[in-house]
């Protein structure tokens, strides 16, 4: 079938420029049979990995018999499906239609179908590595947890948010994995801090990269565009043969106007931009309790410390509107994430002023005095937004080696490392 002649009959023609690449490559390899993935007792065995239940799964056999019986469906089903998974490069699925004029309430479930064909080849990549099934089976959660985000979104309806489909390809690559809690992938570190550790004792300071612009509460200036005239400052790194001289960042999250020159014959640098880390995400869910968080770390690190030997890393790191030092600020029905904060060295990020309000609020713009207030996280950021504060995201490390210390607030605990004027 040609493209505008699917999309016509789908009324879709607003997409023509959307699907066109890879359209007459996903013809040519559409054979004769049902794709497998609309195929029912696939439907079946996909849901039941990606944890849907009963309910959810009859939905999803409905909307697969919808497309199998109609042609611009099915075509358009099958290369949705291979841009996804076969053509990595293709990076436009957030603006995908949501096809409600030719599925009604089951376009959402649409892109559910096409998601949940990684299956296959998620368990082929995890069973060549010989992953054990409990990961593989959490892993492939994923698949339900943002269909979670997408039934807050809609009201109970079954789909998944396009802007975070893209994620998928993670999984059946064999990069990302689940382990407890948390999910895992190593990748170099993108900077944010420079960490030194004292050699004799094992103190650990960060210090602030060169050239950075900090308020005068010791975050990044400019957040939601919001710039400190009267008492910014900008951070300088330096080094020679025998020092490093920089502005260190508290644990707690914030840079240290007060310069500090570090010896290289005590202290060695531990973490620099470029490094290899394993890299945190963290999926919906809550239940973020420092235990499950704790449990999660020291899983993650043992997993890929057996699994990807020629690869190791120091330090597990995230940036993430969990690790804003403002949920200190406000009140909420747990401290969990205040706590698991507690147990992390943090630093300060650039920040937009609306950094993981969509992982709150699940929209792409917030009016505190129209957002939803239905948890107590959505209430209070709600308020603290309505007092004209400017929220933000922040990063955090945590060494590796400190794992058996999780759990005694560690780095607060330890600073400042005397000596250092601070």
């Amino acid at each position: 079938m040609k493209l505008e002649d699917v999309l016509a009959a789908l009324h879709e023609d607003e997409a023509l420029e959307v699907f066109q690449p890879h359209w007459d490559e996903s013809e040519a390899s559409l054979g004769p049979e049902l794709p497998f993935f609309l195929q029912p007792d696939q439907v079946s065995f996909h849901s039941k990995w990606c944890g849907f239940g009963t309910e959810a799964e009859t939905a999803l056999q409905e909307a697969a018999c919808h497309i199998a019986r109609n042609p611009a469906l099915l075509h358009l089903a099958w290369h949705c499906y291979r841009l996804l998974y076969e053509h990595t490069d293709y990076n436009r699925m957030v603006e995908w239609p949501t096809l409600e004029a030719a599925l009604g309430e089951l376009g959402g479930a649409f892109y559910i179908l096409v998601t949940m064909a990684m299956i296959p080849r998620v368990l082929a990549v995890h069973r060549s590595m010989g992953v054990p099934e409990d990961v593989t089976r959490d892993t492939c959660l994923q698949v339900s947890c943002v269909a979670g985000n997408y039934a807050r979104m809609t009201g109970g309806r079954l789909g998944v948010t396009l802007n975070t489909i893209y994620w998928m390809r993670h999984y059946p690559a064999g990069r990302l994995f689940r382990l407890g809690r948390m999910e895992y992938k190593i990748e170099p570190y993108h900077g944010g801090v420079e960490v030194y550790r004292r050699r004799a004792s094992g103190d650990v300071i960060a210090l602030a990269p060169d050239g950075v612009r900090f308020n005068g509460a010791g975050y990044v200036d400019g957040a939601g565009g919001v710039f400190d005239e009267k008492c910014s400052w900008t951070s300088t790194l330096t080094y020679d043969d025998e020092a490093v001289t920089g502005y260190p960042i508290s644990p707690a999250g914030m840079a240290v106007r007060h310069r500090v020159r570090l010896p290289l014959a005590e202290w060695e640098r531990v973490l620099a931009k470029g490094d290899l880390i394993l890299d945190m995400h963290i999926p919906a869910g809550g239940g973020m309790t420092p235990e499950k968080c704790g449990d999660s770390l020291r899983r993650g690190v043992d997993f890929f410390r057996r699994f990807f030997p020629d690869k190791p890393f120091r330090a597990v790191t995230c940036v993430s509107w969990i690790f804003n030092t403002q949920l200190e600020e406000i009140e909420l029905s747990s401290d969990n994430l205040v706590r698991f904060q507690r147990e992390l060295y943090l630093y300060p990020v650039p920040s937009t002023g609306s950094d993981g309000l969509w992982f709150i609020f699940l929209s792409p713009s917030v009016d505190p005095a129209t957002a939803p207030r239905d948890t107590s996280l959505r209430c209070a950021v709600a308020d603290f937004l309505a007092a004209g504060n400017i929220w933000r995201g922040g990063g955090m490390f945590f060494l590796t080696e400190h794992l058996d210390r999780f759990g005694t607030q560690y780095y607060r605990s330890h600073w400042p490392p005397p000596g250092l004027g601070l």
